[in-house]
């Protein structure tokens, strides 16, 4: 420990002017913490005591104004593990100390130990000095916006372009930076840090997505920087779904939520979750939510069931185990897409009555994290899935395949996936280094059944029965290096990734037909950070990703490598004050080695390039304290750089994105408005204008949607509180839509109408 002592003014003048230190307004400005906490003493005209090793280089956080010396250490402490303590004229800096509980408490933004989760704790303060483009969804911008589901949540984040198939959240299909949004087959989503996808090599597809809204407590949209750390499947980014913390005290929530379409069509949403944390070592919580009803369109029937039970348990003060289990369920009808006169005469009527849905899972994981000291941490994630999931379809054996209103059999895709993963990092801290060391190995085995029943003789074939078997290890190193007081930090890294796949044809006698795919890639990856002033942050990354081939894609001839793509960012973050922020990233995603099917050979081959490249901004301005409104824009420029249709502009890919988003609350009550525009988009790759007869082809008109909501808070007594909404999603009835996905990729899927929606929480 060591003490200094200001030298500006004697310690009598000093001990005179004290009294009058709480008045006084300080300001901070492109500092170490050292030399800030120098600053401070000096203009207090205090000492300070301090172990200098709890400094480690670590950079102040900017502030301007701030009245009174003990609310100026707050300030520049509280993105770190110290506190200031201030008696007898001295200023004592030391280790915070944290109850256990408060560790988990959402809204302690401070690291208490160094920490190896790259992505931190999901939380404005990380975004600000993230080296790459990222956006969070916190639970108070999810409550006060008219969204019916987490796709409605997304469409307003720069870069995210939706389909909405079901209007009920059951299979979103979700595109990231122009990539293929069918069955949100090129999104890395994440629960809590652990794998979403029933299988995250083999199976990306979200065909069975596990997540519903109000179980969510932030949404963690990470579009570059992070592959090192998280794969495979992040071309386009991660998604890291954060669920309800467990409550440092014990409580209870229940909310009920009833959206109406204009046609009376109605789907209601019902959360109840209890639990906290029972002693100072034990936190416990359930979650339930059930969503049932229908969309506005016709054959929506829905009903999903989501269990969530989470324990957080400290054994020592430097240690914390988290599990958690979760048991979903849903079963929905498909309304499918429409032949386009269908569509003019009732948008909502459905032609696909054989169209239907129905998966479930069983997920458990367990994480244990240790901290040998406060300057390293060893985390080791464990999880393991059950998931079985089956899609109905129409189908025509005579040739006219998936068209509305012409099957004569239903096809059957049955699938049953296990997958087990296990995943240990290390994290150590010297000197100004920041080391990460992890690695993974993954298990999944994949049953693929695909069966076909005629009307007309009621008999089942089955037409396909595979076996496939994979077994991934990956590991990753990266070492973030702080240069200047901390203000500059590059971090390098690599990712190396080893994919061994087996299939095996259960139908077929020749040996031949089991195959063995292996491959191995080395990812390179750059990240740099700079916080060149108070309020301007810069960063730029390049990183390679990968896709692995998935189980459709294993089978019959040829050697499938994975997919690779180069991602490259260069952006900014301005903050001079508390009411103007902007930030902008200049991206580009090279794609290569696309797997596709060659119909003349019946096999798959890495043969596809594209090119995605664009600027994303977003702009908040806050004029007041009960006021604010934030801007989003999207350029979004693709091009097809290989086979008959080089030149082209990819499919499904809107050029331009615009959304807006405004903010009134007076007293208790708040007012949203928000507004998104989307430019048209083309629906093949030839990039036909003209709509096609069957509307499977043809441009995807532009349109715009406009949402609102009114909310107030209401104190029932020192126990209870409600929250009472109301909202009109698409306010204007917006006709819009966009061309088939998946079992129904013939015609014109529209997006939902009007909706009311109408909500009440009760908090105790």
């Amino acid at each position: 420990m060591i003490k200094k002592k200001s030298t500006l003014i004697a310690p009598m003048l000093a001990l005179a002017l004290s009294t009058s230190l709480y008045a006084k307004q300080y300001s901070v400005e492109n500092l170490s913490l050292q030399k800030a906490i120098e600053q401070l003493s000096k203009d207090s005209n205090m000492s300070y005591m301090l172990d200098a090793k709890l400094l480690k280089n670590q950079k102040a956080s900017n502030f301007k104004n701030i009245e009174g010396i003990e609310k100026a250490f707050e300030e520049l402490l509280k993105n770190t593990n110290l506190e200031a303590i201030i008696e007898d004229n001295t200023i004592l800096i030391r280790k915070r100390i944290v109850d256990k509980k408060e560790k988990n408490s959402s809204n302690n933004l401070g690291e208490v130990e160094v920490q190896g989760e790259w992505l931190g704790n999901s939380s404005y303060e990380d975004v600000k000095t993230y080296s790459g483009a990222r956006t969070i969804i916190d639970s108070a911008t999810l409550s006060k916006t008219a969204v019916k589901n987490i796709e409605d949540a997304l469409r307003v984040v720069p870069g995210i372009q939706i389909q909405d198939e079901t209007g009920t959240g059951v299979l979103p299909n979700i595109s990231l930076r122009g990539l293929k949004p069918g069955r949100s087959a090129n999104l890395n989503a994440m629960v809590n840090g652990i794998p979403a996808s029933i299988a995250p090599y083999s199976h990306s597809s979200f065909s069975l997505f596990p997540i519903t809204m109000e179980t969510l407590e932030t949404i963690d949209i990470v579009r570059g920087g992070a592959a090192v750390h998280y794969g495979p499947n992040n071309v386009g980014g991660v998604v890291n779904f954060v669920t309800k913390p467990i409550s440092t005290k014990p409580s209870s929530t229940i909310k009920g939520t009833v959206q109406s379409a204009d046609n009376g069509n109605i789907l209601t949403d019902t959360y109840f979750r209890t639990g906290g944390f029972i002693n100072d070592n034990l936190g416990l919580q359930l979650q339930y939510n059930n969503i049932n009803g229908e969309s506005f369109r016709d054959h929506s029937d829905t009903n999903v069931n989501n269990f969530i039970f989470d324990l957080e348990y400290f054994p020592t003060d430097n240690s914390e185990i988290k599990s958690n289990i979760q048991y979903y369920k849903a079963d929905a009808n498909l309304p499918g897409a429409q032949l386009p006169k269908d569509y003019k005469d009732d948008k909502s009527s459905s032609q696909r009555p054989h169209d239907e849905f129905h998966g479930k899972t069983k997920r458990a994981s367990i994480t244990y994290k240790l901290n040998l000291t406060e300057d390293t941490e060893f985390y080791w994630m464990n999880y393991a899935q059950k998931s079985e999931r089956r899609f109905d379809w129409g189908w025509n054996t005579s040739g006219s395949s998936f068209t509305p209103g012409t099957a004569n059999s239903v096809r059957v895709a049955d699938r049953e996936i296990d997958v087990f993963g296990t995943e240990p990092r290390f994290t150590f801290e010297k000197a100004n280094h920041k080391v990460t060391f992890g690695t993974r190995y993954v298990k999944e085995d994949v049953d693929y059944l695909l069966h076909q029943m005629k009307f007309s003789d009621g008999v089942q074939d089955t037409l396909r029965d595979w076996k496939i078997k994979t077994d991934a290890v990956a590991a990753y190193l990266s070492d973030t290096i702080s240069l200047m007081d901390g203000r500059l930090k590059v971090t390098p890294g690599i990712r190396y990734e080893k994919i061994d796949t087996d299939f095996g044809d259960n139908l077929s006698n020749d040996p031949l037909a089991d195959k063995r795919k292996d491959m191995r890639s080395w990812l390179p990856g750059l990240s740099i950070g700079y916080q060149a002033t108070n309020d301007l942050f810069l960063f730029t990354n390049a990183q390679r990703s990968l896709k692995s081939p998935q189980v459709a894609q294993v089978r019959k001839d040829g050697d499938l490598a994975a997919e690779l793509a180069w991602n490259y960012e260069l952006g900014f973050r301005y903050e001079p004050n508390s009411k103007f922020s902007i930030g902008s990233t200049l991206f580009r995603i090279d794609y290569e080695d696309q797997i596709e099917y060659v119909a003349s050979t019946q096999s798959f081959k890495n043969l596809g390039e594209t090119r995605h490249q664009g600027i994303e901004t977003q702009i908040n301005f806050k004029p007041s304290d009960n006021t604010q409104f934030a801007l989003g824009y999207t350029y979004l420029d693709t091009e097809q750089l290989t086979g008959d249709n080089r030149g082209n502009q990819l499919p499904w890919v809107a050029k331009h994105q615009f959304s807006i988003s405004s903010d009134y609350e007076y007293d208790k009550n708040k007012f949203n408005l928000t507004g998104l525009y989307i430019s048209k988009a083309f629906s093949d790759s030839t990039n036909t204008k003209e709509e096609s007869a069957n509307g499977q082809y043809g441009e995807v008109p532009s349109y715009t949607l406009w949402n609102a909501k009114v909310s107030r808070e209401v104190k029932i007594n020192s126990d209870f509180t409600a929250d009472l909404s109301f909202g009109v999603n698409n306010i204007f009835d917006k006709d819009y839509y966009f061309r088939g996905v998946d079992v129904s990729p013939i015609g014109r899927v529209a997006g939902q109408g009007r909706t009311f929606i109408i909500s009440a929480q009760i908090n105790f």
